[in-house]
């Protein structure tokens, strides 16, 4: 048995450099393993499967079967794993409190324009908070089933920051509320909550280790330990609607299927310390198979987390191997099994054991940057509000215009863009667009965008998508209502919105867009183009009397492009 005490630290002060190998590490192996992750969508196969410790660039298959297209990834790059990581840790650090808030309505939301790999419940509970409600309040039954039954390890593998950010306090209960809070985001069923609360306590116990880790001790704690991270989160589990939401679903009482799932959880990590006690003689893909990191439930939570403090107990005395191991594993999800496991050693180790190349993963300084500020605590923190997020349109549309070259994300966040080649198409339907944004922070975004061809060369720009774009009060430098002053026009006061100036510009070109095809209903426009009742009517009517739009029906109201007679 592991006396918890020994492990711990109280009060125990985080070195910098744990902080530092512990997202170096979790980039690494995320960037290493996802070639492997789906080898059906890697096109040059040749020697990507062999061990190494350098990164290589490859050629993925990205979109989907109707839209597909190559993108070359260039060597050292990262997947979704690292880039929620770094979401969350600009949460943590930037909003205090406000933390939950801002991953659910700014970072989740702004993910999906850049997102990398990223998993299909994620991606599902993501689009839902772009749509500005929970993915367990949708009004569909079946959307609510599937996040219930989303048990992946898309939480385990982004919790790092929580860990880092509370590694002094002495007891792990505020560190858990925010690993479950932070899950319930996207996740529903326990096999991914309990997923990260067991990763998150064995790498909290791992950061503040103060002496050498004994052969199989993590896997020790874990197990004894089980009341702790295993805990019920009885005033924290998303509200009543959430757990009467989840009751409905599983049929049963919620807390029953969170018990059942923590034993699961325990039983996975009592057949890897097995493994572990078969010394020189274990066969790490031989354990990792019973656990099923090869089967179906490869990807659950309870899964990747055993598997992956199997790797870290066995390969404590030489890191590297531990990630390379998880990284390679053909048939295993790689570049999750590998970035955790990587997290685990870098909380463990520090950042001295990293190879050369890993210290060049993609956004290696912003890394090292971000887990400073997070190691700093509450403590090191200066907490701002959360702002309104910047509509995901309005971003699109502003890089899709030629010449752009620097555009607002929100959130104090501006990057730098720049287009790229553009990948190749693998289908005669579609063309594909490209860019590189660099954040002023230092973290670097790839976004591409997928165009239907039009097949009437008579109407549009073959390829390119004319979808207006949302208009915000970010796009022009207007006060907002109440906030008039002497040389703001009467109708700035009034509504927040300039129905003279640059904005009102926009609004008339993009009206236009949307007006080639059929007339639409005021509504539909306000819908389209992100506007107020406000902003419309005042619009509207400016259009209809320059002589732009006309009303082409009463009820309903429909307006129209206006038909200029020929001279």
């Amino acid at each position: 048995m592991c006396d918890v005490k020994t492990m711990q630290s109280p009060g125990a002060v985080l070195p910098a450099a744990k902080a530092e190998g512990a997202f170096l590490a979790l980039a690494a192996g995320d960037a290493l393993g996802w070639p492997q992750e789906l080898p059906r969508r890697v096109r040059d196969r040749k020697g990507i499967a062999s061990p190494r410790l350098e990164f290589r660039t490859w050629t993925r298959r990205s979109g989907d079967r109707f839209r597909p297209f190559d993108e070359i990834i260039q060597a050292g790059e990262y997947s979704d794993d690292t880039q929620l990581t770094l979401a969350v840790a600009r949460c943590r650090t930037n909003h205090g409190e406000e933390w939950r808030e801002a991953f659910q309505h700014v970072e989740l939301p702004r993910w999906t324009i850049y997102q990398r790999g990223g998993g299909g419940a994620t991606m599902r509970a993501a689009r839902a908070w772009v749509n500005g409600g929970a993915p367990w309040l949708s009004g569909r039954a079946g959307d609510v089933h599937r996040y219930f039954h989303a048990g992946g390890n898309g939480v385990a593998m982004r919790v790092l920051p929580h860990v880092l950010f509370l590694a002094k306090h002495d007891d792990p209960t505020d560190l858990l509320r925010d690993v479950v809070r932070d899950g319930a985001a996207t996740h529903g069923h326990p096999r991914a909550l309990v997923g990260a609360t067991a990763w998150a306590y064995a790498a909290r116990s791992l950061v503040r280790l103060n002496k050498a880790l004994g052969f199989g001790e993590l896997l020790d704690l874990l197990i004894d330990e089980r009341d702790a991270w295993g805990a019920f989160p009885d005033a924290v589990r998303g509200g009543k609607k959430w757990l009467s939401a989840a009751n409905r679903v599983f049929g049963e009482s919620y807390q029953r299927v969170w018990e059942r799932t923590v034993s699961e959880m325990r039983k996975l990590l009592e057949q890897a310390r097995g493994g572990i006690r078969q010394g020189v003689l274990a066969n790490d893909r031989a354990v990792l198979a019973d656990l099923g990191c090869f089967g179906k439930f490869k990807g659950a939570g309870t899964v990747t987390t055993a598997g992956a403090a199997y790797l870290a107990s066995r390969h404590a005395a030489e890191p590297t191997q531990g990630v390379l191991r998880a990284a390679f594993e053909q048939g295993a999800d790689t570049d999750t099994l590998a970035a955790m496991t990587g997290g685990l050693l870098g909380c463990l180790a520090g950042d001295e054991w990293l190879p050369t190349a890993w210290r060049n993963v993609q956004d290696a300084d912003y890394l090292r940057h971000i887990a400073g500020r997070v190691a700093r605590g509450p403590a090191g923190t200066a907490p701002r509000p959360v702002e309104q997020p910047v509509a995901l349109r309005s971003i699109l549309a502003d890089l899709e215009r030629d010449g752009v070259r620097e555009l607002a994300l929100g959130d104090l966040t501006w990057v730098k863009a720049a287009p790229l080649v553009n990948p190749r198409p693998a289908s005669k339907s579609i063309s594909v667009r490209a860019w590189k944004l660099e954040t002023s922070a230092g973290q670097t975004l790839y976004v591409t965008r997928v165009y239907k061809l039009n097949r009437n060369p008579g109407s549009r720009r073959q390829g390119i998508d004319s979808t207006p774009r949302q208009l915000t009060l970010r796009d022009a430098e207007v006060q907002t209502p109440g906030g008039s002053g002497p040389d703001t026009p009467g109708d700035v006061a009034e509504t927040g919105v300039d129905s003279t100036g640059a904005l009102y510009d926009e609004f008339l070109r993009l009206l236009q867009l949307l007006l080639q095809a059929r007339p639409k209903r005021p509504r539909e426009i306000e819908e389209e183009l992100g506007l107020t009742r406000g902003q419309a009517r005042m619009w509207l009517a400016r259009a209809q009397q320059n002589g732009e739009i006309e009303r082409v029906s009463k009820r309903p109201v429909r307006v129209a492009l206006r038909r200029k007679s020929p001279r």
